[in-house]
Order: structure tokens, then sequence, then C-alpha cells
């Protein structure tokens, strides 16, 4: 029995291609106090270009500190939707952080935990973060390969396997 669950758990991590999340780097909440109070979390839609939540939006005090989640270079500093927001390549993935006020610009190296902005407002019923992250547009297929990823899953390392062929 224990053979066969052993397998089965060792055929799903191989038929998932890679990890659920990073395999060498140092991965940390987007703010200091952690994940605090979630008030919308991610939901993966059925295809990519369905409606979902593509991403989780944290409670946050305006003037908040944001500090990037990994390691990376500053991608992109300006409006999304009329909402200003940063967002950072890590070469794994790209992590994107809105409402903020950056203190960082395009092509800046950060680290881990380093302050990029702080929290603007909100696009919640009350001041939020809001927190997204996708792999690299070459990972997907087809409309059913959806690149955005669960940022809690991901930073808290939580793996994700696929279900067998």
């Amino acid at each position: 029995m224990w053979l066969s669950i052993a397998s089965t758990f060792l055929a799903g991590v191989l038929a998932a291609g890679s990890p659920a999340g990073p395999t060498s780097a140092t991965w940390v909440p987007p703010l200091a106090s952690g994940f605090g109070e979630v008030l919308q979390g991610f939901q993966r839609p059925p295809d990519r270009f369905a409606a979902g939540h593509r991403g989780v939006d944290l409670r946050a005090d305006q003037g908040t500190p944001v500090l990037a989640i990994g390691d990376g270079a500053v991608w992109h500093v300006g409006e999304v939707a009329g909402i200003e927001s940063v967002t950072i390549d890590h070469g794994v993935a790209r992590s994107s952080y809105l409402p903020i006020d950056a203190v960082v610009d395009e092509g800046d190296d950060v680290t881990a935990g380093e302050v990029i902005g702080f929290v603007t407002g909100g696009h919640c019923f009350t001041t939020c973060l809001h927190l997204g992250l996708r792999r690299p547009v070459w990972d997907v297929r087809d409309a059913t390969s959806d690149p955005y990823l669960d940022p809690i899953a991901w930073i808290r390392r939580i793996p994700v396997l696929k279900p067998l062929p």
C-alpha cells in the first residue's frame, strides 16, 4: 500500500514537470506583518481568458511598507488599469503589487524583503495590497494553462501537484 502511495506521489511530481514554486531563492511575504488578513484569496479561473481573482488582496493600512517577495529586477513601475503598480521579474516568475507608491525605478535590482514602496489605498472595500504572481509567458501553451499562480502557496512553498494523465 505504501509503495503504491509513494509511486502515485512521485508520478504526480514528475507529471508536474517542475516544482510548484521556486527552486533556489528566498521568498518572503510582501508585508512585514506577514500575510495578515486575506481579504480575497487566489481564485483560478476555468481557463486563462475567464474571470477570476489572479492574486491575493491583503489588508494593509495606507502608508504600510511593501516588500519585494524575492530577489529580482524591477520590470515595471507605473499605472496598470489606472492603478499605480510595481512588477518585479524574479526570473522564474513575475510579482506585481498594487496600489503602491513606488520607491524603486525600472531596472533596479531588489532583494527579498527590500521596501519597494508604500500602500496608497485600495481597490477593495478597505485599504489593501494586491499581490499577483505569474509564470513567464512562454510557459503558456493553451487556454487551460493559466500562467497565474497563488502567491501565498508559492511563498510558503505549498506543493501543488497536477493529476496523473
